[in-house]
């Protein structure tokens, strides 16, 4: 081998290594490049998520409180038309009854100078069966509030779970839909309402509830029932602590309730920091107090859904 061979070979080395260093440098320029992106991606999409779920889909509702010296007209079926004294503080209903829109198949929608101020869900119970959660979205559902459990009316007053509550919040949530939920309360005092709060607690700690938490006592008819003797007073105390439990475990309660409880029954001036979803089965809400939830209709008919369901309609971003 000659000098100028071995020469030329000891000369080419260094421009090998730097060709070799600057193909490695792009090659790392690139995969940092890819990362940088991918990481931007997934920001981005981040925040489009949480933009998504944090943008206020209607026009929310002014709030105006009850004064001195109003009254409420009931047409009560017994009493006929009469007069009750209306809770001064408490939040009235200003909904404007000809915003309410109702669609050829049943689907309500509330607007605000032409401006849509509501979305539309469905309560769901075992009743309901198989439902495909899918068809509910495309036909313009926004939120479900699913039945976890209640407590039977006999005098034993035994507590149990909803069968299809798990896997309807498992299909619900994988659709897309947002969630409350209710428990139908039998309670007879503000101590076993506490064990029915803590009954859900324990049976949905850990899921997340976007719509609220419902507490809903109902009067039994047709049959005895263990709350027949239940008083305002108790049934207000019950209403009460039940709320607040849910409530101080990060869930936003409600009661759920008709006109003849809400006027008759509960004391409204106890009640005037509670949220109300309201049963109302009227063209147009005849309550007179304020409400975030209507249910409007409990013949409702869906694809994906056999036989009949509860039509609700909400008028807050929750």
């Amino acid at each position: 081998m000659s000098i100028f061979n071995n020469a030329d070979k000891h000369a080419s080395e260094p421009k090998d290594k730097n060709e070799n260093r600057v193909k490695l440098l792009i090659i790392l320029a690139s995969v940092l490049l890819v990362a940088v992106v991918m990481v931007i991606t997934i920001i981005v999409a981040s925040k489009n998520a949480d933009n998504n779920e944090a943008e206020i889909p209607f026009v929310e509702h002014e709030i105006q409180l009850v004064k001195e010296d109003e009254y409420i007209t009931v047409n009560d079926p017994s009493l006929g038309t009469i007069e009750i004294e209306a809770v001064e503080g408490f939040a009235k209903n200003t909904y404007i009854n000809e915003n309410f829109i109702t669609d050829e198949n049943g689907k309500m929608t509330y607007y605000i100078d032409n401006e849509v101020a509501s979305v539309l869900g469905v309560d769901l119970s075992e009743y309901q069966g198989v439902v495909d959660f899918e068809k509910l979205k495309e036909q313009g559902i926004s939120f479900v509030i699913l039945r976890i459990g209640g407590r039977y009316y006999s005098e034993e007053g035994k507590m149990y779970m909803d069968t299809n509550f798990h896997q309807y919040y498992k299909y619900a949530r994988d659709a897309g839909l947002k969630i409350g939920g209710y428990f139908f309360s039998q309670a007879k005092n503000a101590q076993e309402a506490i064990k029915e709060a803590e009954f859900v607690l324990d049976n949905i700690r850990g899921m997340k509830f976007d719509y609220p938490v419902a507490f809903d006592w109902e009067l039994i008819e047709g049959d005895t029932a263990r709350t027949d003797t239940v008083t305002g007073e108790q049934l207000t105390d019950a209403a009460i602590a039940f709320c607040d439990v849910i409530k101080e475990a990060d869930y936003n309660p409600i009661i759920y309730t008709n006109t003849h409880l809400m006027y008759y029954k509960y004391d409204l001036e106890r009640l005037k920091d509670y949220e109300f979803w309201i049963a109302d089965y009227e063209n147009h809400p005849s309550m007179y107090y304020h409400f975030t939830m209507w249910q409007y209709n409990i013949e409702g008919k869906l694809d994906g859904i056999q036989g009949n369901v509860d039509m609700n309609i909400c008028m807050k971003n929750y």
